[in-house]
């Protein structure tokens, strides 16, 4: 997160102080995520741009729980460090800064970064017949290239940024709302807001997100499901957008969100619970066919992912109080493990899989590498002169 800001009228400044179990959530989130990646390699059913020989049910029932909550939470955790930022600097200062921070790794990332995971995917699967990586690299960013020319992936462009795609989505949002922010705390306004913070309460902070969020996914779900294709992935923007937005405003209710502590319990039992029906659903499960049992499998799937995330910032403000060398470390280098950790997976199971060094070590291998690549990567790259920057490394 960022700096203590002082007490001023909401929603202008914050008066909370920085938020620790945000930056740990932030941190132990992003570690999650290359663990994902990973079983993404393993995980039975599921596609992904590379897979390994090995395959397993229990895993892939394993990942369903963090599949459900994981980048939800990232954005709302992203939400709650704009709010901080917005409080402590102009919109248009902050709007150049995001831009920055996330557009040039953005680019960077596209151009060289994804390039052995393109690599891989389409020689692996076929789709292109070019073992020479620097002739592909080259084919690559030649848009008219012949080797591409029945793959493009964004319209006439074959480009693309694959695990990246959190980037412009972030990048979108933050824009918004630095764009409406002096609208948002017009004097005008204020006697709203204050009203607003004085009313609502937990039981709104649980029920309102719920509720939008069903609605949301029956509306635009079927219709417009997940693709990370910016301009028409409508329920990925709906979805993300909202808790990108409440996490904005949770931040600038101290006491509401120190509340959440109080309800650790409740919160972790009742997203077990929706989580085992989450469960016997994945598995073949079934309340029935009609229109009742629909909405109850609909709700219990909405419910599920915001249940965890409370349950995970109520169990992160009860453990993590305190910070540390080694969270400022991990919170400085984690858009760097961001960056380049799927490229690393990738890569290295390209070299391990042929290898056949079976189902419990070949895993653990790639996690090894792949976690001691991220640390080297990030120890060679911040030392550098301008291309920390390309890799979301912030000076101190």
């Amino acid at each position: 997160m960022t700096q203590l800001i002082t007490h001023v009228s909401y929603p202008q400044k914050i008066s909370s102080p920085r938020l620790v179990e945000l930056d740990w959530l932030r941190v132990l989130v992003f570690g999650l995520l290359i663990l994902y990646h990973v079983g993404m390699l393993y995980a039975e059913n599921w596609g992904w741009h590379y897979k390994s020989s090995y395959s397993s049910k229990f895993l892939t029932n394993i990942m369903l729980w963090s599949n459900q909550w994981r980048m939800s939470l990232l954005f709302l955790i992203s939400g709650a460090a704009v709010s901080y930022m917005l409080a402590n600097e102009s919109p248009w200062r902050f709007m150049a800064k995001r831009i920055l921070v996330l557009a040039l790794p953005l680019v960077f990332g596209m151009l060289v970064v994804v390039v052995p995971q393109v690599y891989v995917e389409v020689n692996s699967k076929g789709f292109i017949d070019c073992p020479n990586y620097w002739h592909f690299w080259y084919a690559y960013l030649d848009q008219s290239s012949t080797e591409f020319a029945n793959n493009k992936t964004m319209g006439s462009i074959q480009l693309t940024w694959n695990h990246l795609w959190f980037l412009p989505y972030l990048l979108a949002y933050s824009l918004v709302v630095g764009l409406f922010y002096p609208m948002l705390t017009a004097r005008s306004l204020m006697p709203f807001w204050q009203a607003v913070e004085k009313n609502i309460g937990i039981l709104a902070v649980v029920v309102v997100p719920i509720a939008i969020s069903y609605f949301l996914g029956a509306w635009l779900d079927e219709k417009n499901p997940v693709t990370l294709n910016f301009v028409h992935d409508w329920f990925n923007h709906a979805r993300s957008l909202l808790v990108f937005l409440i996490g904005f405003a949770l931040v600038r209710m101290p006491s509401l969100w120190r509340s959440f502590v109080h309800l650790r319990w409740q919160f972790l039992v009742i997203a077990i619970c929706t989580f085992s029906y989450i469960l016997f659903s994945f598995n073949g499960g079934t309340l029935g066919d009609g229109p009742v049992a629909k909405i109850i499998k609909r709700l219990f799937w909405t419910a599920n992912g915001w249940f965890w995330i409370l349950a995970l910032i109520a169990w992160a403000q009860y453990w993590f109080r305190e910070s540390n060398p080694s969270l400022r470390y991990l919170n400085r280098g984690v858009y760097c493990f961001y960056i380049v950790h799927q490229t690393l997976i990738i890569s290295v199971a390209y070299f391990l899989v042929p290898k056949k060094l079976g189902a419990t070590l070949e895993p653990l291998l790639i996690i090894l590498v792949v976690a001691i690549g991220c640390i080297l990567l990030f120890e060679i790259i911040r030392r550098l002169p301008v291309l920390p920057i390309f890799f979301g490394i912030q000076k101190r």
